[in-house]
């Protein structure tokens, strides 16, 4: 009986050693080229005009408006509060962002920016109404 039991367990060993697999390392390198190859390349940018836009986390509606360093008018939206605005592209050079707001106790925000091609900008409006420090990125 004691060798019937050794045996048994013999058995079921040999069957849980023999069913176990090992995947080459040559395929586990072929699936990991295959997965970075299927990520997008990083498009470059050829000269592209400078582009804002507003995410108004806010508890009121702002009217967004751009400004060229010749004070010409690029844009005029209504931006309403948990609304972020489309992408709007202006030439390059010193750009007025203003912000402006018909709610009493609400005051009116101004940033000014020298934007350059190939760069982009959220302006963002926080829960206390008042724009949080935009970051500037490159497109490059």
């Amino acid at each position: 009986m004691n060798y019937l039991l050794k045996l048994s367990l013999a058995i079921c060993l040999l069957f849980s050693v023999s069913s176990c697999t090992v995947d080459s390392l040559e395929d586990t390198m072929e699936e990991r080229s295959i997965d970075a190859s299927a990520v997008a390349p990083n498009q470059a940018c050829s000269n592209q005009d400078p582009k804002s836009k507003l995410t108004n986390n806010g508890t009121v509606a702002f009217t967004f408006q751009i400004l060229d360093s010749n004070n010409n008018l690029i844009e005029l939206l209504e931006v309403a509060p948990g609304v972020t605005s489309a992408w709007i592209s202006f030439s390059e050079g010193d750009t007025v962002f203003n912000l402006a707001s018909n709610t009493t106790g609400v005051s009116d925000d101004k940033v000014f920016i020298n934007m350059t091609n190939c760069s982009e900008v959220e302006i963002i409006v926080n829960s206390g109404n008042q724009i949080d420090t935009p970051v500037v990125n490159n497109l490059n």
